[in-house]
Parts: structure tokens; sequence; C-alpha cells
């Protein structure tokens, strides 16, 4: 199928995956200055669901703070707005998108726990680096695959033809694309985004984290994911010490120099973040 017959077809699609209501309306508040603690968290109230997953996640670990946090406008003034709407929107997306009937000998949770991983590992190189974006790498990292998840969803033919291939010719899954299709889950997953109104750096992320482009506004941004992905990957396949690093973006691979010939130093400690963002994101 070509390209433009996809794109073509997603948009006539009734079923199109839409960022769910809580998360669309918390994304298009924050683009306001002028909202309010209080009218963002009686928002973020209507999803009941997501209440207790705010609350958990910032008496978390992973945040530090000293006294435990049981009120919700507080949360929201201790993580930020900006936190605030990542954790919304990525809880959302993983939560609507936990497919359960799939493809045999596929598992959608392999997929997020990568995703997680990714995310994880974004956040730990931008801290190093001092990229001033840190939440926005995790959310970057957490849905940087999200158009494998739209392949599986509603393109399930054209997701079997690529992961078969990938299994049997012992290539990744972008390799695969790049030989079955006439295009890649990145592009596919960067349209989404755009689709759902996502901040520009975070469709960049998702569209460009293979073929990474210094035009965009926050290339920073996206070659932390890019490395992570990389570095994910490695450590999925039992590889992490033989990372081929001529695979990596060069000027990446310059500003994370350091981070990248001392991972089996930080790795450990960050796969036991990674194990706690697991249990956040994907454990009911």
């Amino acid at each position: 199928m070509e390209s433009n017959k996809i794109f073509k077809k997603l948009d006539r699609m009734e079923q199109l995956p839409t960022l769910p209501a809580i998360a669309m309306e918390v994304n298009k508040m924050l683009q306001d200055y002028e909202t309010s603690i209080k009218d963002l968290a009686l928002v973020i109230e209507k999803d009941q669901a997501m209440v207790p997953k705010i609350l958990k996640l910032v008496n978390s670990s992973f945040f530090g703070f000293q006294s435990k946090v049981s009120s919700l406008s507080h949360a929201i003034m201790l993580l930020g707005f900006n936190t605030v709407r990542n954790a919304v929107v990525s809880v959302s997306i993983i939560k609507a998108f936990s497919i359960k009937d799939g493809l045999e000998g596929f598992d959608i949770t392999e997929l997020w726990t990568h995703s997680v991983g990714v995310a994880t590992i974004s956040r730990y190189l931008a801290e190093k680096i001092r990229c001033q974006f840190l939440e926005d790498a995790f959310t970057g990292g957490l849905l940087h695959d999200i158009g494998k998840i739209i392949l599986v969803q509603s393109f399930p033919d054209l997701f079997k033809k690529v992961w078969m291939a990938a299994k049997e010719n012992n290539l990744s899954f972008y390799e695969a694309e790049e030989k079955e299709l006439s295009i890649n889950h990145a592009r596919i997953g960067g349209y989404l985004a755009k689709k759902w109104k996502l901040p520009q750096d975070l469709v960049d992320v998702i569209q460009y984290h293979h073929k990474v482009r210094k035009s965009i506004q926050n290339p920073e941004l996206l070659m932390v994911v890019h490395v992570a992905d990389i570095i994910m990957n490695s450590y999925m396949n039992g590889l992490l010490t033989e990372i081929d690093l001529s695979v990596i973006y060069p000027d990446a691979r310059e500003i994370m120099k350091s981070e990248l010939e001392t991972m089996t130093d930080w790795f450990p400690g960050v796969l036991e973040d990674i194990n706690s963002a697991c249990q956040f994101f994907l454990k009911e």
C-alpha cells in the first residue's frame, strides 16, 4: 500500500484513534497561560481513575518529595503544568491503546515496556546534558513508537508483514519497514500526533526519532530520544555492551559521548527507574 493511500485511509477512518477526552481538554487548557490550578484540577477530577494516578506519581521516588501529597491541587502545584499534562496524556494513551487481541506471538506490553524504557533513559540523558525539557523528554520517549500501535490497530496486515520480515531476517522493525513498506511508523505516528494537536516538540520526536533533523525547533530533545531508543533496543536484545555507535546521529554521539562511554556504570540504576516507571504506567 502506497503512503498516500495509508494517509487517505487514516483521514477517512471513523475509528481513527483520538486523544482521550480528558487528555484533549488538559492539552488545550495548558495552551492558555491564564489556566489556573483550580480549573485544571476540576477537569482532571472528571476522570476518577486519573486522580490516584497523579497522586501516585507525585508521591513516587521519581520526584522524591519529602512529605506525602494527598491533594490533586497540591500535586499540580508541585509537579508543574507541563509534567501534569504529560502524565495525563501518557496515561490516557497507554490506557486507550493497550490492545488485547493482536498478532499471535506479539505482546503489546513488550512494546509499551520498550517505550517506558526509552522514556526513562531519555529523562536521564536530558538531565545529564542539562536539557531544559526533562518531562518532554520522558513523554517523547513514551510516545515515540505510537505509530506502531496505529499499525497494529488499523493496518494489522501491514504490521504482520513487517513484524514477520523483521523476525525472519534478523532486522529491526524499522529496517524491515524500509524494505516492506512505502511508509514507516515514525511518519504515521507524527501524522497522528499532529491531528491530536500535541506540542510541536513531541510531534518532531515521534516523526524523526530514527532520522534526526537539525532544522526542527528543538533538535537536542529529538537527539536525546534518538539515543535512548538505540540504548533500550540494545538492552532488550542483550547487546548493551556492543552498541554500534555508527548508527547514532553524529551530533548526538558527540553531545552524549560521556554517557555512551559509561553506560555500564549508570545503566543498572536507570534500570531500577525503568522498572518503577513500568509499575506506574503499565500496572492497574
